[in-house]
């Protein structure tokens, strides 16, 4: 299942990252961001598939002599959002179950209403992930949603500059 692209501004939205630093979203920085979403534990499963090909893609790895990178292809800011009701109970658990490499691009929003946020980006389905391509001024510019295809993560890749 895919979503059609959202029109409209990416709601606001503050958070603290794994490694404890604040961030708001959209991010202020002239770059496209790559937003992950998980909006209940049932998504969980169907946004693992995606995430070691998002981590190839969007994460900047560490510099090694002769390595490909294909994040250089995408400087954008890559972020993990897990919507989930009850997720700062679970979050050390989470945390310490998580490469310490993805922390900087988990965000915990405890403050956020998941309700609003759900439909102001025309969330239908909670169980499932979704992913979105923000341009530098917030709009968003591409978004797909469900289980992981090359298709769809070249339908992200193809809507960044």
């Amino acid at each position: 299942m895919s979503i059609v692209a959202q029109t409209g501004v990416f709601p606001p939205v503050k958070g603290i990252t794994l490694d404890n630093k604040t961030v708001s979203i959209p991010v202020k920085n002239n770059k496209h961001s790559v937003i992950a979403i998980a909006f209940h534990r049932d998504a969980e499963d169907e946004l693992k598939k995606w995430l070691n090909p998002m981590y190839e893609t969007f994460i900047p790895k560490q510099k090694k002599a002769g390595n490909f990178d294909m994040s250089d292809f995408h400087d954008v800011n890559f972020l993990f959002i897990p919507m989930i009701n009850g997720f700062k109970k679970i979050a050390d658990e989470f945390k310490s179950g998580t490469d310490k490499e993805f922390w900087p691009y988990i965000v915990d929003t405890e403050k956020t209403d998941i309700k609003n946020l759900q439909k102001a980006l025309g969330v239908t389905n909670a169980k499932t992930p979704y992913f979105f391509v923000v341009d530098k001024d917030g709009k968003i510019i591409e978004s797909v949603s469900g289980e992981y295809s090359d298709e769809k993560l070249e339908k992200l890749e193809d809507s960044i500059p």
